[in-house]
């Protein structure tokens, strides 16, 4: 049994969450979180983090959000995805005569 926080995959590896999006599709739907510090829009919060010597401000963005998943088949995962091997596909036109 491996401990919390560990990993089972092989580097140069990944996992990727698929999910299938949509009410209608009955799917998976964003929930946004209403009412927090620092709101400048539903569910962006910003907060200044302070000034350099020139006078630059940064700025922690953070956003918060829920999911629902409407269906049990709306998410899967594929593991142990290797993505340091990939094609790159022509992006030339092709040619009309």
């Amino acid at each position: 049994m491996k401990s919390r926080g560990q990993s089972s995959q092989s580097p140069g590896t990944t996992s990727i969450l698929l999910l299938r999006a949509g009410e209608a599709d009955q799917g998976v739907v964003g929930l946004h979180q209403a009412g927090i510090p620092g709101e400048i829009m539903p569910s962006l919060s910003a907060r200044l983090m302070g000034l350099d010597s020139l006078g630059v401000a940064s700025y922690l963005l953070t956003l918060y959000f829920s999911c629902a998943v409407l269906t049990d088949d709306a998410l899967a995962i594929l593991e142990n995805v290797e993505v340091g091997y990939y094609h790159d596909y022509d992006n030339r036109s092709p040619k009309v005569k």
